[in-house]
């Protein structure tokens, strides 16, 4: 992960962090507990500040070097995440080979839909070059190991072969709300079902091919966001 942008102007605020664990660069972190910062887990950033500009080592030996990590501490940046197709990092999406023609360009009809539910997710349609997308939707109902439907249709007749990439996340829907993490928090899950995982406020979807697609977002348990009662 890193810093795409930030929602407001004005440069990068960047502090020297204690850590209670080593953690990895570009990782949430989590809210400090155990004499220091924590990384993230894969549903829970509470508390952070923000994401590692650099790795740190934690150490419970007298004497060593006390681990830090840098951080830009603005809660209003926005995080930029690949999104993977699992668990594991650098894990392509999946594409779906339409299998049954829509001639209402709302129906992407394909098994490797799966059972993780992707409503309020988006899909999109691969162009020739399997890289790029020419329109994306959100989904509105998600037929487990059947299909995708959609309200807003495409532009053209989904075709018996035509591609398409899909993730949990979606700005403008249900899928706005979470992120969740890959298993070394360094990217975001895009086989979880939609609205799980870290609280966040997506702010971009970028869709792209199967190994170059992202995610933007706001992470909304910043430790600066307060809460108003």
């Amino acid at each position: 992960m890193e810093n795409a942008s930030c929602l407001y102007a004005g440069g990068p605020v960047i502090k020297k962090l204690k850590i209670g664990a080593s953690i990895a660069r570009g990782v949430m972190t989590l809210e400090n507990t155990a004499g220091g910062l924590l990384p993230c887990t894969t549903t829970s950033a509470v508390g952070s500040y923000g994401v590692t500009l650099d790795a740190g080592t934690y150490s419970t030996v007298q004497g060593d070097t006390e681990g830090v990590v840098s951080v830009d501490i603005r809660p209003h940046n926005v995080i930029r995440a690949r999104i993977s197709g699992g668990a594991t990092e650098g894990t392509d999406l999946t594409t779906l080979s339409n299998t049954s023609q829509s001639t209402g360009g709302t129906v992407v009809s394909d098994a490797d839909v799966g059972s993780a539910d992707m409503d309020s997710g988006t899909v999109w349609r691969l162009v020739a070059d399997g890289q790029t997308s020419d329109e994306e939707r959100i989904v509105t109902t998600h037929s487990g190991g059947t299909s995708f439907t959609v309200t807003v249709p495409f532009l053209q007749d989904l075709e018996v072969g035509d591609e398409f990439l899909f993730s949990p996340y979606s700005i403008g829907s249900d899928g706005n709300g979470n992120v969740q993490t890959t298993a070394a928090f360094t990217e975001a899950n895009g086989a979880i079902a939609s609205g799980t995982g870290v609280v966040a406020a997506v702010v971009e979807v970028i869709t792209r091919g199967p190994g170059n697609s992202y995610v933007d977002f706001v992470n909304g348990d910043h430790a600066l966001n307060f809460a108003v009662s």
